[in-house]
């Protein structure tokens, strides 16, 4: 089974983007997710563990249309079960995920993603049947909720090396004669929201490159302080401590020698 130690903070998959994420997550849960906070109570997570071991997740737990945080947090003891489970060295942030931060839950998607793509087998797999036809909390999930149950038809999609099984759907008639949106409080309202949301988008991209920078910058300080407190005349050593420092991942413990404190400039005494 995969380490969360094999998958690093630079692991390409940790620079996947939330639009891919969202379209490859919405094509396997058949959803509608257009936030990737939206995946905060827990459920979308449990799912795709689901498909990655059908029948060794306790769907039946598990609570999708869960909107308070201690049923989150039910769905993340189902998700920690499996994990245990399966040993997944993975540690689950349970509370800042459980904020709907979208950093958070972010990084939790991007990892969970890569698990998956290492470890789905390719089988069909339908969503909406594992669930028994239940939706997702305040998603718009695209199933017949009415009914509760999944549709009698399947139809097969593929993304990728990715094979998933989906209800099939029948083109709606559009309403003839729909009242159209005029004036420009309407317009107003459409375009805060667009800057609101390219807004966040930012936000969410400075974050990532912060931590970006902080974490190649701890590597250079290692290095630096290595070079600094290296007595050794075995240049094999040093490289090889330097190399243990660059290729570390963020959860890997380098042990690296303190830096010998800068001695103060005494005060030169006057003639």
């Amino acid at each position: 089974s995969i380490t969360m130690s094999s998958i690093g903070m630079m692991d390409p998959a940790f620079f996947v983007g939330k639009n891919e994420l969202l379209s490859w997550l919405n094509e396997l849960l058949d959803l509608n997710y257009t936030k990737v906070e939206q995946c905060a109570n827990g459920a979308a997570y449990c799912q795709i563990m689901d498909a990655c071991f059908p029948g060794e997740v306790a769907m039946k737990k598990v609570l999708f249309d869960a909107k308070h945080e201690h049923d989150f947090v039910k769905n993340y003891k189902v998700l920690q079960t499996l994990f245990d489970k399966k040993q997944i060295t993975k540690h689950i942030e349970v509370t800042k995920l459980c904020k709907a931060k979208p950093l958070d839950n972010l990084e939790m998607l991007q990892w969970i993603k890569r698990y998956f793509d290492m470890h789905y087998g390719g089988h069909e797999y339908n969503a909406v049947e594992r669930r028994g036809g239940l939706s997702f909390a305040s998603t718009g999930a695209k199933e017949n909720t009415a009914t509760n149950k999944p549709a009698a038809k399947t139809a097969t999609v593929k993304t990728g090396a990715v094979r998933v099984a989906r209800p099939a759907s029948s083109s709606a008639p559009k309403r003839a004669g729909a009242p159209v949106a005029t004036g420009g409080s309407s317009a107003n309202d459409e375009q805060v929201a667009k800057l609101t949301e390219e807004m966040t988008s930012m936000k969410l991209t400075v974050a990532e490159l912060e931590k970006e920078r902080d974490f190649y910058f701890g590597k250079l300080r290692d290095v630096e302080i290595t070079c600094q407190t290296n007595e050794r005349t075995d240049v094999g050593s040093l490289v090889e401590d330097i190399q243990k420092i660059l290729y570390s991942t963020a959860e890997d413990v380098v042990v690296v020698p303190a830096a010998e404190p800068v001695p103060e400039a005494q005060p030169v005494a006057a003639a």
